[in-house]
């Protein structure tokens, strides 16, 4: 991962000579430089509940224990890590299996949940989960209830790291460098009274874009069994042959 600046107070810089602030090569008054941090970090915070602005996807490993129907993520949930704002998946581990086999949980909404009759069925292996966006840590609930311990794979979209102070390292992918500057010299002009030139929303919207395209997956289209013709199946159109004579090769 790399972009073009080592901080945070680069960039704050290089926004500020963008709306004609400063010239190159001033420094930034102590009251614009923190003025342009929290600007900064309301900006990537901003960014976290924009799922195409998320460039990176954790793989977290949790012990659910025999019983347990919930558990919390977080700073100080049972789970430690950034509360997510997305959950791209959950997986359960077989017990015993090597190598360790991922078997794929069916996510829930919240009328899912709410319609569940038994919530407190009990299985030895889950099946679904539901993820509840409480504050400050996040509740992940799973069904049925295990009755022995079992593994989760939790799959976390992130994205950068919001900096705690102007000296921090900022880094991304190709293509966030404009995107940090452009953007957060377009938040600059309002409280620095400059007004905003003439081009700019352009090119903060364009490296927006730019961006997140990379991040945008389109899934793969699957096909129903039903609709695949098995191997020697001759009463089956061959879209490749055009005949109804099997496989063609």
């Amino acid at each position: 991962m790399s972009v073009g600046y080592t901080n945070a107070l680069a960039i704050i810089t290089d926004a500020f000579v963008e709306i004609g602030a400063y010239a190159p090569g001033d420094s930034i008054a102590p009251s614009h430089q923190a003025l342009g941090l929290l600007r900064f970090q309301n900006q990537l915070d901003a960014w976290q509940a924009d799922d195409l602005s998320l460039n990176l996807q954790d793989r977290e490993v949790f012990l659910l224990t025999a019983g347990t129907s919930s558990f919390t993520i977080g700073a100080t949930g049972n789970l430690v890590t950034a509360r997510p704002v997305y959950v791209e998946g959950v997986n359960y581990i077989i017990p015993g299996t090597t190598p360790a086999t991922e078997v794929p949980m069916a996510p829930m909404d919240s009328d899912q949940y709410m319609s569940l009759s038994q919530k407190g069925l009990p299985s030895s292996l889950p099946q679904m989960f539901y993820y509840n966006a409480t504050m400050p840590n996040a509740t992940m609930n799973i069904w049925p209830v295990v009755t022995q311990n079992v593994q989760l794979a939790l799959y976390l979209p992130r994205g950068i790291d919001v900096p705690a102070s102007l000296t921090s390292v900022v880094t991304g992918p190709q293509g966030y460098a404009e995107a940090f500057m452009y953007q957060l010299a377009l938040r600059l002009c309002n409280p620095m009274a400059r007004p905003i030139p003439q081009d700019l929303p352009d090119m903060a919207a364009a490296a927006y874009a730019r961006m997140r395209r990379p991040n945008e997956e389109p899934p793969i289209m699957p096909v129903d069994a039903a609709v695949v013709p098995s191997f020697g199946d001759s009463s089956a159109f061959n879209i490749l042959t055009g005949t109804t004579s099997g496989p063609s090769n």
